[in-house]
């Protein structure tokens, strides 16, 4: 008998590409094995000033393996002219209940990624989440 996993939901994210990192969060909603929803995080590249991302992305889940991808970007709060190369995740639903995984972008940039489940209504966080960015 396979279990039945649904990763609906928010999920914290963070990536480290090794000259900087992503910070943020994912809104997934998953209907059989397909996913789409959003992921929103904060760039941090060694040297410049950090700038928000908005992803939408899509993608399926099969057995424990997570595939997704961005289908749109838009930079958010950041007056610089910024050429941003869409990302794509591989992971796995580990024991813990985390996602882990490597990412690449169309550039060829690759990176390594934890998504972890967050309950909002107990956390009481808001769709508002703060990236510490001053």
């Amino acid at each position: 008998m396979s279990e039945t996993i649904d990763i609906t939901g928010r999920w914290l994210f963070s990536e480290d590409f090794g000259y900087g990192t992503d910070t943020g969060y994912a809104d997934l909603e998953q209907m059989g094995s397909r996913i789409s929803g959003t992921l929103q995080f904060a760039e941090q590249i060694e040297g410049e000033e950090t700038f928000i991302v908005r992803q939408e992305i899509y993608g399926t889940l099969t057995g424990r393996i997570v595939s997704l991808k961005s289908k749109s970007c838009e930079i958010l709060f950041n007056n610089q002219d910024i050429i941003y190369e869409m990302d794509s995740w591989k992971g796995r639903i580990n024991n813990e209940g985390k996602i882990t995984g490597d990412s690449i972008d169309d550039e060829g940039t690759t990176g390594k990624f934890v998504m972890e489940r967050v309950n909002v209504q107990a956390s009481g966080s808001s769709d508002d989440i703060s990236f510490g960015i001053n």
